[in-house]
């Protein structure tokens, strides 16, 4: 048929204002497929031309304006005949094979054009099929052509009115292969992104894109939710104001307390990815395993939210978040003693990692009860949190695996400290934390630690359990300022943290007077958070400035000559080294501050046992630019081969072990790596 034969006069709803037609709909030898017709708006007042979509499987192919004259179009005193449209596709566009795959839409309402009689197919199809499923986030079913069980029929799906999208009902079915129904590939399964707001009502129509007959039960009427407005909210707190006894006052708790376990339980469900578990059984109900599965998800739980600028711990907790991120896993976090501020949730989100938190999740273990099952595994960073909540875990999450992750070995830290202070009472303390230490790497499937040192001790002592080192990611940082304009030696830590402490003092009492007889300009400057007045007051001593924390940590560390590292006890690796390496500056250390480092020749001259060496080796480096730019780029090497994001990936990647989920299921059956 020509473009431009008269087409009779559409039937739109009364006051859709609209009129025209769909009439050709052709694939031409070269392979392209031309669209034709016309419409107009019949307002007198709106003579701008109507601007069309052609659509293909709900794919959007062309945009134009039905401009183009068309002399049958014509209406003296009320049309110019300036309405039609002539649309070319090119091939290799789509894979259409049939004319019934292409729909034309009126923009801005994008309502669909109607069809000339000649487009229209036989009206021979029988249609028989189901709506499983009609939910706001999800439509699901099968359609069938009963007299021709080869040929696949296509569902427009409207939405009040509009058309949001074009499916064909060619989904494997085996259940409807079993009743007998040719080869069960009949079913269709859409997901509606965005969701259909819950503010409003919604008419949803599954039609049969072949004959434009409604599917069995369609339209489907979607009520608006009940909102939760301040009027609600008034007329409760008014309701439980006027509760006057006290009999009265305790059922209306009970009741309370029974709503919000509720809600939270409905929450729950829907955060554990209720849409994830249907697209898993739909893929059992097909018959297949599904071609793209959910990621795995992972929790991490630690005291608080991870802050990289308080301490090395945070930046650990940070990176193996991310590392998992990168891994394709989902990475959530929740806080088991101080609650995140909303500030802090919305930087980890914009990371890509779900922060639980009040008021739905007020504690782990309501998490972890609420969203039972849903995690492949859990993370217990730091020991406090592993003794916690591995037993309840297991509970919980039967098939997930349990990962500690040691900061440090607190029993070593505490040992070694009992020597250098001369303190008996801290040996029985450290006798108990290494037992819980023991107990928490026997009762996990794996355990991560950041130094080979402290490996080596927990496989020894616990033969059966499955050890780890994991570093974290440290970037490196703008390269120092030239030499001749930087100053200082800096001690970074966190006060906290008894090592820190104990440092901070030996450097200023035993350190600094050795320094001063070699390079007396030298000036020790004091960074870092938990500051103590004990290490406030070292500002009044000469050659000493205490500068707290700093918020641009990596623009201190361009402006300094050196760092040091003074650790007479402590355990782990030190994220104060690592960070000075990554700057490109020197850090003179104890061999306590680089244990478990795997240390090149260059980077071993900057390690010194006693106050006198220390301080003999930092003037060094203070005065000589040749050695300090020499050990320099040495840490920066360092840095980029063992700190970097692949390698931390990898290594959790070993630890998480989140391989075939038949593997996860007694603690001491160990991943394959």
């Amino acid at each position: 048929m020509n473009a431009s034969q008269p087409s009779p006069s559409p039937t739109f709803s009364p006051d859709s204002h609209v009129e025209g037609f769909l009439d050709l709909i052709a694939r031409l030898p070269d392979g392209v497929w031309q669209i034709a017709g016309w419409v107009r708006r019949t307002a007198q007042t709106d003579s701008a031309p109507v601007e069309v979509v052609v659509l293909c499987h709900g794919q959007e192919l062309a945009r134009a304006k039905a401009d183009l004259f068309r002399e049958d179009l014509v209406v003296p005193g009320r049309a110019d005949g300036h309405h039609g449209f002539d649309i070319l596709i090119p091939d290799g566009t789509t894979s259409a094979a049939e004319t019934s795959a292409f729909d034309v839409l009126i923009l801005p309402e994008r309502a669909p054009l109607p069809r000339a009689a000649h487009l229209l197919l036989p009206t021979s199809i029988a249609i028989r099929g189901t709506v499983d499923i009609v939910g706001r986030d999800r439509l699901a079913g099968w359609l069938v052509n009963e007299t021709d069980l080869t040929r696949r029929l296509g569902i427009s799906v409207m939405v009040d009115g509009s058309l949001q999208h074009r499916v064909m009902a060619n989904q494997s079915r085996p259940d409807l292969r079993n009743i007998g129904l040719g080869d069960g590939r009949y079913g269709f399964d859409v997901l509606l992104n965005p969701p259909l707001s819950a503010d409003s009502d919604h008419v949803v129509s599954l039609i049969c894109a072949e004959n434009g007959e409604n599917l069995p039960g369609s339209p489907f009427r979607v009520p608006a939710t009940r909102r939760f407005n301040e009027s609600f909210r008034s007329h409760v707190r008014q309701t439980l104001g006027s509760i006057a006894s006290g009999q009265q006052r305790e059922q209306a708790i009970d009741f309370l307390m029974g709503l919000a376990d509720s809600l939270r339980q409905q929450q729950g469900r829907d955060d554990a990815r209720e849409t994830a578990t249907r697209q898993h059984q739909f893929a059992r109900r097909k018959g297949t395993a599904s071609t793209t599965p959910s990621p795995f998800r992972v929790l991490f739980i630690d005291d608080r939210a991870p802050d990289p600028t308080r301490d090395a711990g945070s930046s650990a907790l940070l990176s193996h978040m991310q590392a998992a991120r990168a891994l394709g896993y989902e990475p959530s976090f929740i806080a088991s003693v101080t609650m995140p501020t909303g500030s802090i949730v919305r930087e980890l989100e914009k990371l890509g990692i779900t922060c639980w938190c009040a008021p739905t999740y007020p504690t782990v273990e309501s998490l972890l009860r609420t969203q039972s099952n849903a995690f492949d595994a859990i993370v217990f960073h730091c020991l406090s949190n592993a003794s916690r909540y591995l037993a309840l875990a297991s509970l919980y999450m039967p098939g997930a695996r349990l990962v500690s992750s040691v900061a440090d070995l607190a029993s070593l830290r505490l040992e070694r400290q009992s020597v250098v202070e001369n303190r008996p009472e801290l040996r029985t303390a450290a006798a108990q934390e290494k037992v819980r230490e023991h107990m928490a790497a026997w009762a996990s499937h794996a355990t991560i630690t950041h130094s080979p040192v402290e490996a080596d001790l927990l496989g020894t002592a616990v033969p059966t359990a499955s050890i780890h080192v994991v570093p974290w990611h440290i970037p490196l940082a703008p390269a120092p300022r030239p030499f001749a304009e930087r100053s200082g030696i800096a001690f970074v830590a966190h006060y906290g943290h008894a090592p820190n402490l104990d440092a901070a003092k030996w450097l200023v009492e035993d350190i600094l007077p050795h320094l001063r007889n070699h390079a007396p300009e030298a000036e020790i400057l004091l960074v870092g958070s938990a500051m103590p007045d004990s290490v406030v007051r070292m500002n009044e001593i000469p050659g000493v400035r205490v500068l707290g924390h700093v918020a641009d940590l990596a623009e201190l560390l361009r402006s300094v000559q050196l760092t040091i590292a003074p650790l007479r006890f402590g355990a782990g690796i030190k994220g104060k080294v690592l960070e000075s390496w990554a700057a490109g500056l020197p850090c003179v250390a104890t061999p306590v501050a680089v244990e478990g480092l795997h240390l090149s020749d260059e980077l071993k001259t900057a390690v010194v046992a006693g106050a006198a060496g220390l301080a003999r080796v930092a003037a060094d480096f203070y005065r000589d630019q040749d050695k300090a730019d020499a050990i320099g780029e040495a840490g920066r090497e360092y840095i980029r081969i063992h700190q970097s994001e692949a390698t931390v990936s990898a290594a959790l990647g070993r630890a998480l072990g989140l391989g075939p989920r038949a593997l996860l299921g007694h603690p001491h059956r160990q991943m394959t790596e």
